[in-house]
């Protein structure tokens, strides 16, 4: 790697081909040459989409076999590999780090059922990155083995609600969604998907990824973190009751209508565990009546102490939504 895109890294924590092409005097398609370069020989990834694409340093990796793991054990070699850049580390950032990465490295060891467990750190003054993989049998087919569910995208719907966990008897089911809600961006890709949390613009995104062996967690937080653990639990809990969910309608049909009481059903699985839940209709332009009643209705009369909250409403959703909750009210005379 030369000294330019050496520089470059160092003052910014990225570079992009214009920034290069500009430190080089080169054109934008030889910076290009140069980034993919050094992508091919593991110095670099790429960030984004296009326009927007950046190249990061790949921070050395640990490695750690999984069988007899404990993540206390895995967090003291990182804070041992990292102890300089760590020491700067505030008492936010050093508890938001805690968290989110032995939450991670305890899901890789108790539900990968791979071999061996790899975390990636990066520490920079403005920002910290975090990377956990394991060569398991994905995220997202143990979900959809655990709760039944048709493919890897409803698992990975699923995992947004919260209590979701193949391991009753050690795991609440509330490590993912904490985490994701703690950090500023959350990535979890696995089984050729990858979910997407990024609470800067307070958006969840389920799409198709290049298909690998296992389980890939990024994540980052800027310096100083806008959030704490505690704002994020307090959030989502009551009495220290995780109590609060925000299912994502738009994820269970990827942007298409909803018109079925079986759609409906696959929404509300595993709901029931909750006192609170925001329905949120963003991006979806219509439901059909049977939908509506299913969840406004139906499933709010077999639970009469949950709360229903429905938020982001187009019009044509916002009539059928009430006009359940209309005959739940008042339902017809006998």
């Amino acid at each position: 790697m030369n000294k330019a895109l050496d520089d470059l890294l160092r003052e910014h924590g990225y570079v992009t081909a214009p920034m290069l092409a500009a430190a080089l005097r080169v054109t934008r398609q030889a910076a290009h040459r140069r980034l993919a370069a050094a992508v091919h020989a593991g110095d670099l990834r790429p960030e984004g989409e296009a326009r927007a694409r950046r190249y990061l340093r790949v921070a050395p990796r640990l490695s750690f076999a999984r069988a007899g793991l404990d993540e206390d054990r895995a967090l003291a070699d990182v804070r041992a590999r990292h102890a300089t850049p760590m020491a700067d580390f505030t008492d936010t950032e050093e508890r938001l780090f805690a968290y989110a990465f032995c939450e991670m490295v305890n899901n890789a060891i108790d539900h990968s059922y791979g071999q061996r467990v790899e975390v990636c750190v990066a520490i920079r003054a403005d920002m910290v990155e975090l990377e956990v993989v394991d060569d398991g049998i994905g995220a997202f087919a143990s979900v959809q083995a655990g709760r039944g569910v048709a493919d890897a995208i409803e698992a990975a719907a699923e995992l947004t609600k919260g209590k979701v966990t193949t391991m009753p008897s050690r795991h609440t089911g509330e490590g993912v969604f904490f985490t994701s809600k703690a950090v500023d961006r959350f990535e979890l890709a696995a089984n050729g998907v990858e979910l997407v949390v990024d609470n800067d613009v307070d958006d969840v995104l389920i799409r198709n990824a290049p298909a690998a062996p296992g389980t890939r967690v990024r994540m980052r937080f800027r310096r100083p973190p806008p959030r704490t653990l505690q704002s994020v639990f307090a959030a989502w809990t009551d009495e220290f009751e995780f109590s609060r969910t925000r299912t994502v309608v738009k994820l269970f049909g990827l942007g298409r209508d909803f018109v079925s009481r079986s759609e409906a059903r696959r929404l509300l699985q595993g709901l029931d565990a909750f006192r609170e839940i925001v329905v949120d209709f963003q991006g979806v332009d219509g439901v059909g009546q049977a939908f509506a009643d299913e969840v406004f209705r139906v499933f709010a009369q077999q639970h009469p102490a949950i709360r229903l909250m429905p938020v982001n409403m187009a019009s044509p959703v916002r009539f059928f939504v009430e006009r359940a909750e209309r005959a739940r009210l008042s339902p017809p005379a006998n």
